[in-house]
């Protein structure tokens, strides 16, 4: 456990740094602005595997989205169509004033939950010290409640017509078109390699605090945008 609090603290700087530089269309702080509704944010693993090879579980990357995390968001206002709190200090579980990290006893159990691992890479100790960290405390939820919601609103995750995003697996395909297969209440994040290729990388599902769909919010944009082109969905292990 040593090796791992050592591991998690050198996360933490990572996110510190990240957390202090955002995109121009981003509007984040502690406890603030109000929550309107929840990000379900699962990531296309094989195309994760493409942008950082040498994660653990990236040898033979399943071909299935995993779930990444739960996010409190806001509804988009001008130019900020990214509105979130984060490293709240309010959070049942933490000291009043003070964003608290998860202890080993924490991640230990997060870590034995087997319906939640079924769903995370498969080394998320550090991913989720940081969902905890960053969104966690902002969810007005005990750290036991907050995960256990990542077993239990993945049932938003879901496709407007599945067939379809299957036979694109493999292949390019307009951009457009994979965004059919999906349902209304969801945005999309790609990733660009250095040729130009796009990639489809995150499917954000917005859902209210019961994980039903929520469908009042239409300009969520959450990192790099996916362009109208031709887009691969890569394959990953069945």
């Amino acid at each position: 456990m040593r090796l791992l609090t050592a591991s998690l603290l050198l996360f933490s700087f990572a996110w510190i740094n990240t957390a202090m530089a955002l995109d121009p269309n981003e509007q984040a702080d502690a406890d603030a602005p109000p929550v309107s509704f929840l990000v379900y944010s699962v990531t296309w693993q094989p195309t994760f595997c493409k942008m950082k090879p040498a994660t653990a579980g990236c040898e033979q990357p399943p071909q299935r989205f995993l779930t990444h995390g739960i996010w409190p968001y806001s509804e988009s206002i001008g130019k900020y169509t990214n509105r979130h709190p984060q490293f709240c200090t309010r959070s049942p579980a933490c000291e009043e004033g003070k964003a608290c990290a998860m202890s080993e006893d924490d991640i230990d159990k997060a870590l034995a939950n087997a319906d939640l691992r079924a769903l995370v890479p498969s080394d998320p100790a550090g991913m989720f010290a940081h969902e905890w960290k960053k969104h966690g405390t902002c969810s007005g939820q005990t750290m036991e409640q907050y995960f256990q919601n990542f077993v239990t609103f993945r049932k938003a995750v879901t496709f407007a017509n599945e067939a379809a995003f299957k036979q694109m697996i493999g292949h390019e395909t307009m951009f457009s078109d994979i965004r059919k297969a999906f349902p209304a209440n969801t945005a999309f994040r790609c990733y660009k390699d250095a040729t130009g290729n796009q990639y489809l990388h995150e499917v954000f599902y917005l859902i209210d605090n019961q994980g039903e769909p929520y469908l009042k919010e239409h300009n969520l944009q959450i990192g790099v945008q996916c362009a109208e082109q031709n887009t691969w969905i890569p394959r990953g292990k069945l």
